[in-house]
């Protein structure tokens, strides 16, 4: 378990969920306040207590998501704030105050990898950035292993790591996350590389994608990767020197455009 010095309030009129969010935090080793509703949630701020990140619901009783995330902005407009919810349709106006977005019944990963994103870039009371810090990449096998050797060989070399061991897994942080590169493996279980690399190209078409494969490139791919290595031929530094290489490709472009 990690430690944590953060203290998360949630806020959701449903006691289920708030318990079953408070256990998966409290083991991923963050501090927990709960509130059932808007009202409960700012009589605690008004009792002095001190939060690194609050956790709303957007339908709930009396005041809802974003009523609160309104009141929350007028007392401290840098405060994080992420919706939990599974409300599809919410105003624009809404979505302006929040600082991340997780669909309720996701996977629990999604969830701690968003707070940990969120409290990361917050200048409120979050960590500030590291020296040294070369990026954020996104691992994606289905082999535990060899997410866990990749994501060693990326830390070693200053990046922040978000792990992805299936397709949806992957998808779902990369559209919830701030991400600089992909490195994937092109076999994935129930499908491969190439698929989701074309969605996430369609999403972000300049955050560049690394392939690791047993084969050689497949006609076409260069038009979804930016990067074919083969795994048996490729040193582990060649992999991270291609990502270091390419995020300031791709700054470089952002930069001139």
């Amino acid at each position: 378990m990690e430690i944590h010095s953060y203290r998360i309030l949630c806020v959701d009129d449903d006691a289920g969920t708030l318990k079953a969010r408070r256990l998966l935090l409290e083991a991923a080793g963050y501090a927990v306040l709960t509130a059932n509703s808007g009202e409960q949630v700012l009589n605690i701020l008004d009792q002095g207590e001190k939060v690194d990140l609050v956790l709303l619901d957007f339908t709930m009783g009396g005041m809802d998501g974003d009523e609160l995330a309104s009141n929350l902005r007028k007392r401290d407009p840098q405060l994080p704030l992420i919706l939990v919810s599974a409300t599809e349709e919410v105003s624009e106006a809404f979505m302006k105050m929040l600082n991340g977005r997780v669909r309720k019944g996701q996977n629990p990963e999604v969830l701690l990898s968003t707070i940990s994103s969120v409290l990361a870039k917050s200048q409120h009371g979050g960590p500030k950035t590291p020296a040294g810090f070369a990026g954020t990449v996104l691992c994606i096998d289905d082999e535990q292993l060899q997410l866990q050797l990749r994501t060693m060989l990326f830390e070693a070399a200053g990046f922040k790591v978000l792990q992805a061991r299936s397709a949806s897994l992957a998808l779902e942080i990369f559209r919830t996350q701030q991400v600089d590169a992909v490195v994937m493996d092109y076999w994935l279980s129930g499908t491969n590389g190439t698929t989701i690399a074309e969605e996430m190209k369609r999403l972000q078409p300049r955050i560049p994608i690394v392939m690791l494969s047993g084969y050689s490139s497949l006609p076409g791919e260069g038009a979804v990767v930016d990067a074919w290595l083969r795994k048996a031929q490729v040193e582990p530094e060649e992999i991270v020197n291609a990502v270091k290489r390419l995020i300031g490709f791709h700054t470089d472009v952002q930069r001139s455009s």
